[in-house]
């Protein structure tokens, strides 16, 4: 109870379109211009990303317009695209960061909707995952990533790989990328 509590909140002040929703690992994607997902495009991006002759991609529509469910083996993925500013989550501590807050003008998530279910020893394998579609959109276009449920933001410094060690070098924890060892896991 505590746990699902505590998550929430965390979504609630994480900038979460739906704070209804409990939080799963999660990459937005700032935009300076919108991406319009269509099934193709959806299908295009996740074989890309994931796919391949053994693992091909299967994508379905959500509910909602610009969402997309894929499935790539047995694991799920979720696509939704956003032609408005993402809600901001409050002022960045340096300007860098904030830039692409303020240049931004659409979003894109990438998340994994099982991933309330999943232990959260789990989820930064589920990250890796993630961060191989935020590799494939990774362009001039995007001004930033933002991780919801750990509230950091990634400003864009050239290639998705150089901004990720800029912002670990400035101050951004990242501890949430590395999978815990044997011992950490165990709780010793």
């Amino acid at each position: 109870m505590i746990r699902k509590m505590i998550r929430f909140l965390g979504s609630v002040l994480s900038g979460s379109p739906h704070e209804e929703e409990e939080p799963c690992p999660s990459l937005v994607l700032l935009l300076e211009s919108p991406v319009e997902l269509n099934r193709e495009k959806a299908l295009e991006l996740a074989t890309h990303a994931w796919g391949g002759p053994e693992n091909p991609a299967s994508v379905a529509r959500r509910a909602r317009t610009g969402r997309w469910l894929v499935r790539v083996s047995d694991v799920l993925f979720g696509l939704r695209d956003g032609r408005s500013r993402y809600r901001d989550p409050g002022p960045e501590p340096n300007q860098v960061r904030q830039r692409a807050w303020d240049r931004h003008k659409a979003w894109l998530a990438i998340d994994c909707p099982q991933g309330p279910k999943m232990p959260e020893s789990e989820w930064p394998s589920c990250y890796k995952l993630l961060f191989l579609m935020a590799n494939t959109l990774w362009d001039e276009n995007c001004v930033g990533l933002y991780l919801p449920v750990q509230s950091v933001t990634i400003p864009n410094m050239g290639d998705l790989i150089a901004s990720i060690r800029w912002a670990g070098n400035n101050g951004t924890p990242l501890p949430f990328l590395h999978e815990p060892t044997e011992s950490e896991a165990s709780g010793q």
